[in-house]
């Protein structure tokens, strides 16, 4: 008989919703939600980037990302600089953004290592990798 709480959907969803629910147990306290948080790490790693650049680095629908940079914008979180070649304008982050975004990274950091604790370094690459190539493969189909 088919179980379905043995899938691999059934399984990273149920992991997924628990993580989620997690990180966004932390982040609360810094007035952020995890789609936010990783809106931030993303400008962090590469300001400057363009909204569409953002759609491509987080793998996500435009519409959602477009609301959660407006939410952003509109809490002071980040900016939107003209970009000097004409292009779109830029990603940035604020002040309060940069001050703040250690802090949610640690508490990110702790939930993952948490999540991972009964793991080996091994099995946590191995997993990681094997997750990060099953993302790849379904994102090409």
């Amino acid at each position: 008989m088919f179980e379905h709480k043995e899938t691999l959907g059934y399984l990273c969803a149920q992991l997924a919703r628990l993580l989620s629910n997690q990180l966004r147990e932390g982040l609360t306290p810094l007035g952020l939600l995890p789609a936010q948080f990783t809106a931030l790490a993303e400008i962090s790693a590469a300001e400057g980037l363009t909204q569409k650049q953002l759609v491509e680095r987080l793998g996500l629908e435009q519409p959602g990302v477009a609301r959660t940079l407006s939410g952003l914008e509109a809490m002071g979180w980040i900016e939107r600089r003209p970009a000097k070649s004409g292009r779109s304008p830029g990603l940035h982050l604020t002040e309060r953004a940069r001050a703040t975004l250690p802090r949610a990274a640690e508490i990110a950091a702790a939930i993952d290592r948490r999540a991972s604790a009964e793991l080996t370094r091994t099995e946590r690459a191995q997993l990681l990798d094997q997750l990060a190539g099953l993302s790849a493969v379904n994102l090409r189909e």
